[in-house]
């Protein structure tokens, strides 16, 4: 028999489900909708349009038109078709859910302060009208009130939820939101804040709704941050990244983190692959999420990898034994000898030499701007911890003394001789054959020249050529 909740929504009810006081606007608003929200899961017609477990896409499908796009607040406030859930005010809303409006208001100013005027300005708005991330963060936070459970459903890589067999009937407490002396303004803008990095976790946007419930005021918020990120925003994809970087968090809080399998697609060799690996962290760098990771790699090693989360295959990872005929012997022996991988070890060979393949050799560069560009856009910014401005004259000696073919070291010998000695002149260590690096060198084209090491020089050189001709031939 399906569990049907048809609880009214006095204050005692609206004040369990709210994140924070209901005096403030943002939070009665919330309350109001995650109530609609389980009138309709725990209503018979819920229980018709949509089964256990479902994802946010399945009851976004059930709840909203097929018009509908939550991606932007521009195409929720645009949508013109008035059957969608999105168009109905929350007066309405009461009115379909048979709640005596006037009997309700009047109950409600007796719990809190708040004019009628204001009750009636909420009541105008539309109350399904956010974006996903707001609404789905109203799912999780059902969860976290206990109306709702996550499924262990593992058909696919996204969130499943499911109902509850019994509703929650937990005492009223008086402290329901997070503790904290900020003002709501304040509050507003470190929430509004932390939604910027919204992509590097998706637990943030969860946090920031602890902190407050309005999205980010473009009118009078200061200060923005816009990423390059592969990942479309509100994308299936998006939803399998994140599913991904949950799990390994769900790992990550083990007292004893097992290795991992997946599938994995690399693009470098254009081939999939299954790979075991201990997983240490996850980082942000050139446009992409990637696990950081020690085990069986794409080229067939056991060596230190960084796995793209947007391309890792599997449906679910798969957490592994130690005592798993999969898991490499090599891996098993550091497991065994305490020597496991930390985060520290990372973030340690980030540091040594410039590059986003931390596990790569690294080498030598030398490094010349001109003079005025140098002035206008290089110096005084940062971009290593290795990058290093050295005299001409150390410029020399470093050449004499890491180009080891005579014939190598005599011509570069005559070109520095040919630069001016007033241009300025870089030393960084750096990661072999690093795209980040590579690609960074590319972007300043003439603006910069490679002098050390001799290999790198040459490739630059070809791929100079090579884009002449392409440009030649058109």
């Amino acid at each position: 028999m399906n569990t049907i909740f048809k609880d009214e929504p006095d204050y005692k009810l609206l004040q369990r489900l709210a994140n924070g006081s209901l005096d403030q606007s943002q939070n009665l608003t919330r309350a109001i909708r995650l109530w609609t929200l389980l009138r309709w899961l725990y209503g018979e017609y819920g229980y018709t349009q949509l089964t256990d477990p479902f994802t946010y896409a399945d009851w976004r499908a059930a709840f909203f038109t097929k018009s509908h796009r939550d991606e932007k607040q521009a195409d929720i406030r645009n949508h013109q078709d008035l059957n969608c859930a999105c168009s109905k005010t929350i007066k309405q809303w009461l009115g379909d859910l048979e709640v005596a409006i006037d009997k309700w208001q009047i109950s409600l100013q007796s719990q809190i302060p708040i004019a009628a005027s204001e009750i009636e300005k909420i009541l105008q708005e539309r109350l399904f009208a956010q974006v996903r991330k707001s609404l789905q963060s109203d799912f999780e936070l059902l969860v976290s009130r206990q109306y709702l459970e996550r499924s262990e459903q593992t058909i696919g890589r996204r969130k499943y939820y499911q109902r509850v067999e019994k509703l929650p009937r937990w005492k009223m407490t008086e402290n329901t939101g997070l503790q904290t002396n900020l003002s709501m303004r304040k509050q507003a803008y470190l929430a509004g804040t932390l939604r910027l990095f919204s992509f590097l976790d998706p637990n943030i946007p969860v946090l920031a709704e602890e902190l407050a419930d309005r999205e980010i005021d473009e009118e009078n918020h200061r200060v923005f941050m816009y990423v390059d990120y592969v990942v479309p925003d509100s994308s299936p994809t998006q939803d399998a990244v994140d599913e991904i970087q949950n799990q390994l968090q769900e790992i990550w809080n083990y007292d004893n983190i097992p290795p991992i399998l997946f599938t994995y697609y690399s693009a470098h060799k254009n081939q999939v692959k299954e790979c075991v690996v201990y997983p240490v962290c996850i980082y942000f760098m050139e446009r992409a999420k990637y696990l950081c990771g020690y085990g069986t790699t794409p080229h067939n090693d056991i060596n230190w990898y960084k796995y793209r989360l947007d391309r890792i295959l599997s449906e679910r990872i798969e957490e592994l034994s130690w005592q798993d005929v999969r898991v490499p012997q090599i891996l098993r022996e550091i497991h065994d000898n305490y020597q496991l991988p930390t985060p520290k070890t990372v973030n340690t060979k980030l540091k040594e030499a410039w590059g986003c393949d931390f596990y790569k050799p690294e080498s030598l560069m030398l490094l010349r701007f001109e003079q005025e560009f140098h002035q206008s856009y290089i110096n005084g910014i940062s971009i290593h911890d290795t990058f290093t401005q050295i005299t001409y004259e150390q410029a020399v000696k470093l050449i004499q003394q890491h180009i080891l073919n005579q014939e190598h070291r005599q011509k570069i010998s005559q070109i520095l001789q040919s630069r001016p000695s007033r241009d300025a002149y870089y030393q960084v260590n750096y990661r072999v054959n690093d795209y980040y690096v590579i690609r960074w060198l590319r972007a300043l084209g003439a603006k910069v020249e490679v002098l050390l090491p001799w290999d790198l020089r040459q490739e630059m050189a070809c791929e100079i050529k090579n884009m002449i001709n392409l440009y030649d031939k058109s």
